[in-house]
């Protein structure tokens, strides 16, 4: 038998056992996504948002509302996007920071993670980051930027970039006119949810049929918040409240893998952001 056809049959049991009593069992654990524009500028989006000081008062004023508002959420597990290997380094942080003996620093892992978690009196808050190339992938693989000119597509991705340059401006001012929460809304609400799902369509369309770049970077992209979500369900426990704190980019995926899972009960964003 071809290994093709052995693959095959291989999915096709998976699927008959998915759906049986195993995959009609209840959530076991509730999932709350809270995408976040990176507040300390670090600068490596294809366009950035800058943020301007969260550590002034007016800032301070309107990030503790909002962890007042998630605290109501009542989470038992906050996780961040902070790398595995930087968990010893984020406990030790978060412990003295909890204690009142070092000040929070400018992201929103901490503005916002650190600062929920401590209020709920956990003794720590989870880093699931992923970020490595898969086995044998070369970071020359998925840059699409160095096949535009051979591929004749430079055109394109300048369209492209103003297109989200224009979408990334919209995100400014919402943010230089309004307050954190209402920027939060913006970024967790689905118009904007929808348009960033197209964009990384258009990002797959670089390259050719012969050198499919960019469906290379998206296929890395998936990889990595797939990596993301399962250290999320590897931390998770029966009954857990998870929050998870995350760069909004990642929300599409992140959320539709949580819902996939059947894990979780979702909750959206936006129910636990709005004015109370």
């Amino acid at each position: 038998m071809s290994p093709v056809r052995t693959a095959a049959i291989t999915l096709g049991l998976f699927a008959s056992t998915l759906a049986g009593p195993a995959a009609a069992a209840s959530p076991r654990a509730e999932f709350l996504f809270v995408g976040s524009y990176h507040m300390d500028n670090p600068g490596r989006d294809v366009v950035n948002v800058v943020a301007d000081d969260v550590l002034g008062a007016k800032r301070q004023r309107e990030i503790e509302a909002v962890a007042e508002q998630l605290a109501r959420y009542r989470p038992t597990k906050v996780m961040i996007e902070a790398g595995a290997d930087r968990q010893p380094r984020i406990d030790r942080d978060y412990a003295a920071s909890c204690a009142g003996e070092r000040p929070l620093r400018r992201s929103e892992t901490e503005q916002l993670g650190f600062r929920i978690a401590c209020a709920a009196g956990l003794p720590t808050v989870f880093a699931v980051d992923a970020d490595d190339l898969a086995p044998g992938v070369e970071p020359a693989s998925i840059d699409y930027t160095a096949t535009l000119a051979r591929t004749g597509q430079q055109p394109a991705y300048d369209a492209f970039l103003g297109k989200m340059q224009v979408w990334s401006e919209a995100d400014q001012r919402v943010l230089a006119s309004g307050t954190v929460r209402e920027m939060l809304r913006h970024l967790n609400a689905d118009p904007w949810r929808a348009e960033n799902a197209r964009s990384y369509h258009a990002l797959a369309q670089f390259g050719s049929v012969d050198d499919p770049v960019g469906a290379r970077w998206v296929r890395y992209w998936y990889g990595r918040n797939l990596a993301i979500f399962n250290s999320i369900a590897r931390g998770t426990g029966d009954g857990d409240r998870v929050l998870v704190i995350y760069g909004a980019g990642h929300g599409n995926h992140l959320q539709q893998m949580a819902a996939d899972s059947g894990l979780y009960r979702m909750h959206a964003a936006d129910a636990w952001l709005s004015p109370p």
